[in-house]
């Protein structure tokens, strides 16, 4: 226990007083900025991505003039994006009936005109000479190119303050109705104080015309109808890396090499012949002879019908990072013929962003397996960050990326490099530290040696002896 004690102290000692080794790296380039100012981001070249040896990016670090390490993030933005949709103007039309009236006992249609105008004519089904007022408004929302969500109003107040329960409903042939949506509507005055509300939520619906109705006896002058569409999904822009293929070691394989931290979720494949077509399965490894994970199964095709040059799809993947791909092709239907596929692998890159701490130049820095990550939360370097909106970093643009041979020391000169960096501070105190805990260890093991054996009588007490 003793022995063990000794050895893990001066273990600790001479951990604590080595300092700290700044990892090497086998690979830089150099960072244009453009602009003055403290925060700085770029999207990765796919060039850093090839001189990485983390599959988590971890490898990466940024350096100023000084051989300074500053501070960066790693952000890697979603593979699509909302964008709210402009707001639609809808056409509306009044229908009028006697008060009471349920507006299901009224029909309609909507008439366009050569000229683009529209028109609509409503039939109540009697003749009856008893006044009519609006009951019921009609919708035209046939122009409108995705599904509706909201809606809002503007009306004539009748009086100081206005309270309506309405109902929408929608159709597509004017006969046939469904719910949508319902809400109230309100504007109220207290004083110079006024509680508005203008517009109703929708199940998200496509349709050509909807029905506007309340409930009540009230009648309700609109003046204009503005309706939002669902918000659209556009696809964040890709960055490409073409592959060229090579022949497997079985029939129908094809082996493609990628940068083992690129993070694909997009395939193209383009074949080497026209007009075939072959069933096929893509697995990855992270090494050659490593386990397979299937990635998809798909009919690739190439053709060119009646001049019409018909392909598949891209290929639609979870985000992955694999260094190593490998296409199989049923040879029942012939294969892909001569020549080996090329892959077109699509990724959203990371982008990074860095605090200009320190003068320039700065450099990324990166190739080193052995390095411990050291990216922090973007957060962190972004006061206020929120995902939906862009980062305010201006423009960094990286230069050619250079090679650098990582020299290895000797066991003489790392014992040499390590004398010479050791801070003699920190060793006085730390031996000074273990010198203390060995007279205290020692005072103990004397204590102990002089206490009796269990079963034996105390030893005589020396005269004038204190214990």
């Amino acid at each position: 226990m003793k022995p063990l004690l000794l050895v893990s102290l001066l273990a600790a000692s001479a951990a604590l007083a080595q300092p700290a080794q700044a990892p090497e790296f086998a690979r830089s380039a150099e960072f244009t900025l453009e602009g003055k100012g403290a925060i700085y981001s770029t999207d990765l070249p796919v060039e850093v991505y090839r001189g990485l040896e983390r599959r988590d990016l971890g490898d990466l670090r940024v350096q100023n003039g000084a051989a300074e390490f500053v501070p960066h993030a790693l952000v890697r933005p979603a593979s699509s994006e909302r964008k709210a949709a402009p707001s639609v103007t809808l056409p509306y039309f009044p229908l009028l009936g006697a008060p009471g009236r349920p507006v299901e006992d009224m029909t309609l249609r909507v008439e366009r005109r050569p000229d683009g105008a529209v028109k609509a004519v409503v039939s109540t089904g009697e003749r009856s000479a008893a006044p009519r007022r609006t009951v019921a408004y009609v919708l035209d929302a046939s122009a409108a190119t995705a599904a509706l969500r909201e809606m809002r109003f503007d009306w004539e107040p009748g009086s100081e303050s206005t309270s309506l329960d309405l109902r929408i409903e929608a159709s597509d042939d004017l006969r046939s109705w469904r719910s949508v949506g319902s809400g109230v509507l309100m504007h109220l005055r207290h004083g110079d104080a006024i509680l508005e509300r203008r517009s109703v939520q929708l199940s998200p619906t496509k349709a050509n015309y909807f029905r506007v109705s309340w409930r009540g006896q009230d009648a309700w002058k609109l003046t204009g109808v503005t309706a939002l569409p669902v918000d659209a999904v556009a696809e964040s822009p890709r960055a490409w890396l073409r592959v060229q293929g090579t022949a497997g070691p079985k029939p129908g394989e094809y082996v493609f090499e990628l940068p083992p931290s690129l993070p694909v979720d997009r395939l193209r494949f383009e074949l080497p012949q026209e007009n075939t077509v072959a069933a096929s399965t893509l697995v990855a490894q992270p090494r050659a002879g490593g386990p397979e994970r299937p990635i998809t199964s798909v009919v690739l095709y190439r053709m060119e019908h009646r001049g019409q040059k018909l392909v598949n799809p891209d290929l639609e993947i979870g985000a992955t990072a694999e260094p190593r791909w490998i296409l199989r092709v049923d040879a029942r239907g012939g294969g892909l013929g001569s020549g080996t596929p090329v892959l077109h692998a699509g990724y959203v890159p990371h982008r990074l962003v860095f605090v200009a701490r320190g003068a320039p130049p700065f450099r990324a820095q990166f190739g080193n397996k052995d390095a411990v990550p050291a990216a922090l939360a973007v957060q962190t370097l972004v006061p206020g960050y929120a995902a939906e909106k862009e980062i305010p970093a201006l423009a960094a643009r990286l230069g050619e990326v250079r090679t650098h041979e990582i020299v290895k020391p000797t066991a003489a000169e790392a014992a040499r490099n390590y004398a010479g960096q050791i801070d003699e501070k920190k060793v006085w105190l730390w031996s000074a530290l273990v010198l203390a805990v060995l007279v205290i260890v020692g005072m103990a093991f004397k204590l102990t040696r002089q206490l009796p054996a269990p079963g034996e009588p105390p030893k005589p007490r020396v005269p004038g002896e204190v214990r």
